[in-house]
């Protein structure tokens, strides 16, 4: 084995040590050549079984090296990879280095027909870009040579305000979509069937197929090019490699109705003319409780309130995202905001992916909304629960503290998990009927608690998710009648057998009608008119509360602005007078 003795580094135990834990989940199985690294990786590596080979035999190269300015790493791969095979190759960089020679390696590597490495996420994890000194990792894998010669980068230069390969793009903004990618794989099941709607020039889709246990993944995109492309550079690979074909997102008519079980769907919205529409196909093409993974621009508005970009036709942030996921039939499960920097709004932002509440929203701002949304289904058949059995009958009998004391005694058993958390919410159901908001609301938090956990468990993973749509729309609108907050979440009232609370319900809905419609009687309402204007009231203040709040920040805003100008006006006037002070010595003193 030839180690390049001009590339040795001293790298501290600590250091080795994460180096050798991101190769190991990194490395394909079989032979390894290393170059450079004063034996430490190598050692390393052969202690962990791998076999360490010559160059011709192996399946991947780690390179080590301490170049970091340009010149300094083209000289280094002029020689390097002129002795390493076309296979795999994971630059190692450590010592007194940062995360900026990270562009200048990739601007290299790219311009010799190598790729980003679909797994690169694994020795590079994005939130550590901007903050993790001493250590550089990058990943790359040779370009096909027919994809090399039929595409090379200028030709992609030519489309870049239309399509991007980010495999082959270097620096932040190619970062943050391959990350989106790879944090959407981690949510693929084993056996899934994958649709990625506007899949671009492929490079996503083939992410999925090399980091996931799909059966199968499918990438649809409305452009010729783009399909071609994504078959020349992608569609000839090894492992499970993915199918591209001509298609438009908002019509999916050639697919059959549950024939996916994981859709992903990155920066499409925003492009198309009828979000609405894609968000009802992927929801009739998935199966019962598919799940959806997508990422949107959060409010790139100017100052016009429109975003600059002319390909993107609509602006989105929390409020418009979810309430377009709701009206469609999906319950959001995890939500992240997103920042890559360079670009349009928070130019000087980090690369971070952080997790905010699905039921909150983002409490700050951020670059993107990425969320994961589960599809919701209405044919969950009652589960014929004795205990709901014995409740209904407590309730009409009159037994109402009886059947709460059996529902609370159900909700802190923890030998079933998912009919504790039923429990604790059909608890929560019965204080609604009652009237006690303050038990309520615990008891919906409650369930929360109980059922969040169970996401975790593909078994659970659809019932608890229809459990959670209830209880954080509950949660978010306790004015809410209970009636109609049971409307909106028919799978989880099947799951919860709240039909055998059918007299409860009909009670207090004419208790409702009636007892309003004694108070409008001189205004000659029925019922359904008193809910119509009660919920447009309810919007109405909501409304003027927002704007309230709009106001306040502007105003604030206003302050601040004011603030600036005296501190301007001050440096101004202090300015002035410095250079009058000068002019009178420089007279003083003469010529």
């Amino acid at each position: 084995m030839d180690v390049t003795q001009s590339a040795e580094m001293n790298m501290e135990p600590a250091v080795l040590r994460i180096v050798i834990e991101r190769l190991g989940k990194w490395l394909p199985i079989g032979p390894v050549a290393v170059r450079g690294g004063k034996g430490d990786i190598e050692a390393s590596l052969r202690t962990l079984g791998y076999e360490i080979a010559d160059a011709g035999r192996s399946v991947a190269t780690v390179v080590c090296s301490g170049a970091q300015d340009p010149e300094e790493i083209e000289g280094f791969l002029k020689g390097a990879l002129e002795s390493i095979d076309r296979v795999p190759v994971c630059i190692v960089l450590c010592g007194s280095v940062d995360q900026t020679c990270r562009v200048s390696w990739e601007k290299a590597m790219l311009s010799r027909q190598w790729r980003k490495h679909p797994l690169g996420e694994l020795v590079a994890p994005y939130g550590e870009l901007d903050r993790v000194t001493g250590l550089v990792m990058t990943a790359f894998e040779p370009l096909p040579d027919l994809a090399a010669h039929a595409y090379p980068l200028r030709a992609l230069e030519e489309e870049r305000d239309l399509h991007t390969d980010m495999m082959r793009e270097s620096g932040r903004r190619s970062d943050a979509h391959l990350a989106r990618y790879i944090q959407a794989s981690r949510f693929v099941e084993d056996g899934d069937r994958v649709l990625d709607v506007a899949c671009g020039l492929g490079y996503g889709s083939y992410q999925i197929s090399r980091s996931t246990r799909a059966a199968s993944v499918v990438g649809i995109d409305l452009s010729d090019y783009a399909v071609d492309y994504a078959k020349t550079n992608f569609s000839g690979t090894q492992g499970l490699a993915p199918c591209y074909s001509v298609g438009d997102a908002q019509d999916l008519s050639q697919m059959a109705d549950g024939s996916a079980d994981f859709a992903i769907s990155i920066e499409t919205l925003e492009h198309i003319p009828q979000p609405v529409q894609l968000l009802s196909e992927l929801h009739r093409v998935l199966t019962p409780g598919g799940r959806l993974y997508a990422s949107v621009p959060n409010d790139w508005s100017d100052e016009s309130g429109k975003d600059p970009n002319p390909f993107h036709l609509h602006v989105y942030d929390w409020k418009a995202l979810s309430e377009q996921f709701r009206a469609a039939g999906f319950h959001i499960e995890k939500a992240w905001l997103q920042d890559a920097g360079g670009g349009q709004k928070r130019h000087l932002a980090a690369r971070t992916m952080l997790e905010v509440d699905p039921r909150r929203g983002p409490q700050c701002d951020g670059e993107w909304l990425l969320v994961l949304a589960r599809k919701f289904t209405t044919d969950d058949a009652p589960r014929n629960d004795s205990l709901m059995s014995t409740v209904s009958d407590m309730l009409r009998a009159g037994g109402r503290e009886e059947a709460m004391a059996r529902l609370s005694s159900a909700a802190a058993d923890s030998s079933q998990p998912l009919r504790r958390a039923a429990s604790a919410m059909r608890l929560a159901a019965l204080h609604a009927f009652s009237g006690d908001a303050a038990r309520t609301q615990l008891a919906w938090s409650e369930g929360v608690v109980v059922a969040k956990p169970m996401l975790e468990e593909p078994a659970l993973r659809r019932d608890v998710a229809n459990l959670l749509a209830l209880a954080y729309d509950a949660l978010d609108h306790d004015g809410l009648s209970m009636v109609a907050l049971l409307s909106r979440h028919p799978a989880a009232m099947a799951l919860m057998e709240l039909e055998r609370f059918d007299p409860l319900l009909n009670m207090t809905d004419r208790a409702f009608n009636e007892g309003v419609t004694a108070e409008y009687e001189p205004l000659g309402l029925g019922g359904r008119q008193i809910r119509e204007s009660l919920e447009a009231k309810r919007w109405l203040d909501q409304k003027y509360h927002e704007h309230v709040a709009r106001i306040e920040e502007l105003e604030a805003y206003t302050a601040q602005l004011e603030e600036a100008r005296h501190w301007l006006d001050d440096q101004y006037h202090s300015l002035t007078e410095q250079v009058q002070r000068l002019r009178r010595a420089e007279t003083s003193h003469g010529p």
